[in-house]
């Protein structure tokens, strides 16, 4: 029943935008004033779920996470993205704000500046924000989104560590993929006279990274045959040492580190 509420959760606040856009006449504006606010709350909902968890059951990750490729705990994270050894200097919480928030920000910048270029080239129809449609448009996604906080909110003391560390994962993922099409927004704006379809497929890849976050990842315990067959032919640091090795030492490490993340916490004293 879960996994049913989230799924109809999901596809809801995807289908908002690109129902506005296709159907509804929604300028390339108003479209992406929803999708920016989408990010927003769905970055917000996540601090929520991050702050709370950390609150009701503290896990080692929360204070002294262990983060991706960092399996041996040698070095840390810091808000600033750079490695540190030591003591870490954040929360995976407050790191995950600093990340998001900040994305989040500068996507901002990027909605004016890529609407101020529009206006410039000439296409003023799809700079013109209907405000009524935006506002519409952020409390269908907001509403959305609620009905999956609070379905999360019920069984979030049972939660793993792990599933926070995925979910925020995936809506970093979907944040990134609104920057990068932006970024590329600016070159197809700068080298084509068709913003319109700049726009359309903007909701076609940012729908495309939504739906993907809803499929189960795959995982196998071994790498596939024809993957080992041609790497183990390209030449490495560690003579006689395979490719099948290296993918299992990986797997170990990184079971490892999930493990030292669910760890409680015991503050040092």
């Amino acid at each position: 029943m879960v996994r049913v509420v989230h799924l109809v959760s999901l596809l809801g606040v995807i289908a908002v935008p690109v129902f506005g856009w296709f159907t509804q006449d929604w300028s390339g504006a108003t479209t992406l004033a929803v999708y920016w606010f989408e990010t927003v709350a769905a970055v917000l909902f996540i601090l929520a779920r991050i702050a709370l968890h950390q609150r009701w059951s503290p896990k080692r990750g929360h204070f002294d996470y262990n983060a991706p490729g960092n399996e041996s705990g040698r070095y840390r994270y810091t808000v600033n993205g750079r490695r540190r050894s030591g003591k870490p200097l954040s929360t995976y919480m407050s790191s995950f704000a600093v990340i998001s928030l900040s994305f989040s920000a500068v996507h901002g910048v990027f909605l004016g500046t890529v609407l101020f270029l529009l206006n410039h080239n000439g296409v003023g129809h799809l700079v013109q924000v209907d405000w009524r449609s935006v506002g519409f448009g952020c409390l269908c996604v907001f509403a959305f989104m609620t009905v999956d906080f609070l379905v999360d909110l019920s069984q979030l003391r049972r939660w793993p560590f792990r599933q926070l560390e995925e979910i925020g994962s995936q809506v970093l993922g979907r944040v990134m993929v609104v920057h990068m099409t932006l970024l590329i927004g600016f070159i197809a704006i700068a080298i084509t006279d068709a913003p319109d379809a700049f726009f359309g497929v903007f909701v076609v890849l940012k729908t495309m990274a939504q739906l993907s976050s809803a499929l189960p990842q795959w995982k196998p315990a071994r790498p596939p045959a024809w993957l080992s067959n041609a790497l183990n032919r390209v030449p490495n640091v560690h003579p006689g040492k395979t490719f099948e090795d290296f993918w299992a030492d990986e797997q170990t490490e990184e079971r490892q580190r999930i493990e030292a993340n669910e760890r409680p916490w015991e503050p040092r004293r």
